[in-house]
């Protein structure tokens, strides 16, 4: 099973063509979200919504309320994988050995972990090396 990381399917979602080709090659129930992604991606449509009604976005309130609706539809047809208790004492284990990997980066690799998935991402900084982690980077 993959599962894709928030600038992977931040790249995705943004219909990046290259991305794009590579995701159908992989079988559409093989496919899946961390939770914590999904978390990171609303947060920053939110954030989205919040400028625009500021005016301090590049997107009008319409604009921004559209992009959070086709954002919301597309993550409603994905597989998510729960962080649950496996994966919160994977993460807590890594922070016991003092692996400094931002949280909700660790986070997602832990229930990467739990639940057996290979981790889509372009961080190699955050990911490479955590041990019992399968990652793919897609540059």
């Amino acid at each position: 099973m993959k599962a894709f990381d928030s600038d992977v399917l931040s790249d995705l979602l943004r219909g990046r063509a290259d991305y794009w080709t590579r995701l159908i090659a992989i079988p559409f129930l093989e496919q899946s979200v961390p939770v914590v992604v999904v978390e990171e991606v609303i947060r920053g449509r939110l954030d989205v919504i919040r400028q625009a009604q500021a005016g301090k976005a590049n997107v009008t309130i319409t604009e921004a309320y559209s992009l959070f609706e086709r954002t919301f539809a597309d993550l409603r047809t994905q597989r998510l994988l729960a962080y649950d208790e496996t994966a919160n004492e994977v993460f807590r284990d890594w922070r016991m050995r003092g692996i400094r990997t931002p949280t909700n980066d660790l986070r997602i690799a832990a229930t990467c972990v739990a639940h057996q998935a290979t981790l889509v991402s372009r961080n190699r900084k955050d990911f490479e090396g955590l041990s019992g982690l399968s990652v793919e980077f897609w540059e």
